[in-house]
């Protein structure tokens, strides 16, 4: 039956796939290139990637997932089906159970709308884990200890945390503002102070260079807005960090109204214990540093952050347990 088991980690940047065994055998940029003309999809994650941007009159790319939702359901269940396709140890396979995360507050249509595309994508069964739990488990996260513990899920388009104890979820949330806020209030930035456009994936490219430890000045390619023209800017990386200020304090004051709701007990286990960071978000060592500043309270990034919802979404589906398990967990 674990043979049978995919976790699929479908995310707004990036859909990863976890197999039994193998590991993270799947890991592309949630991205969906379609031809307009004959309304078909003809390239998926790296390749459709590189068309962001560029592509000409009759194409299209598309992100169909954002902040935990499908936001279009063709190309949502086309992506998943092409990461589960890849990831199938053959052609005549049989249907998998797919084990996904999702935002800790999806309800109803949301749900539903990503249950029937991955069912749509070629599953047999799906099973839904709230993303912090799974993010947890994959971290090596002791959440059956009876002292409190608390994660944070650094994603693109949403941070979805959780304090534990017990073996389950005391308190979760999750926020809108995530990776992809943190590139908008930096291309926002670029165009009033500087009268610059930055792409997506380059102001996605400045705010990762400007977060290395070392970084000083950075450089980005982008385009005049008087003129149109192309122009590499260089900027100061305690200017990047400036322009992403409100943003992490919106992160920082969302981290402390669920430590609020939290029993005081909880929240003192979580001082000695600090917290633990995972995602694509817990690699930048500025984001982190400043968390752990603003919070007064120690934050640690797990080893391998960008897989640990995968990792822990295929630990729990394939436990001793059993996936009852998994539909065991929810928020209290």
């Amino acid at each position: 039956m674990a043979d049978r088991l995919i976790a699929l980690d479908l995310g707004t940047s990036r859909v990863r796939v976890w197999r039994p065994r193998q590991g993270v055998v799947f890991d592309e940029p949630s991205v969906v290139a379609y031809d307009l003309n004959r309304g078909v999809a003809f390239a998926f994650g790296e390749n459709a990637q590189k068309m962001t941007g560029r592509t000409p009159p009759g194409m299209d790319t598309v992100s169909p997932i954002h902040a935990g939702a499908v936001t279009d359901f063709e190309a949502a269940r086309v992506l998943a089906r092409h990461a589960m396709d890849t990831a199938r140890p053959g052609r005549f396979a049989l249907r998998p159970t797919v084990a996904t995360a999702v935002p800790v507050e999806s309800r109803g249509i949301h749900l539903k709308a990503l249950d029937q595309a991955v069912l749509q994508a070629g599953a047999a069964r799906t099973v839904t884990v709230p993303a912090p739990l799974a993010a947890a488990v994959g971290a090596g996260v002791e959440i059956d200890r009876e002292s409190g513990s608390m994660v944070v899920d650094l994603g693109a388009g949403t941070v979805d945390m959780a304090v534990f104890a017990f073996g389950r979820i005391v308190s979760a949330t999750s926020l809108g503002v995530a990776g992809l806020a943190l590139d908008r209030a930096l291309a926002g930035w670029a165009r009033r102070q500087h009268r610059i456009d930055l792409g997506p994936v380059a102001a996605e490219q400045l705010r990762i260079a400007a977060g290395h430890p070392e970084a000083e000045s950075v450089e980005v390619k982008g385009r005049r807005t008087e003129y149109g023209t192309p122009v590499v800017a260089r900027f100061t990386a305690a200017e990047v960090h400036d322009a992403v200020l409100p943003v992490v304090e919106a992160m920082v004051q969302g981290m402390g109204s669920l430590l609020t709701r939290c029993p005081t007990e909880l929240s003192a286990d979580i001082t000695d214990h600090g917290v633990v960071l995972t995602g694509g978000g817990a690699r930048d060592v500025w984001l982190c540093h400043q968390l752990e500043c603003r919070l007064g309270l120690p934050v640690r990034a797990a080893e391998n952050p960008e897989n640990c919802t995968a990792q822990g979404l295929g630990l729990l589906a394939t436990s001793t347990r059993g996936t009852a398990h998994v539909e065991a967990f929810s928020p209290v």
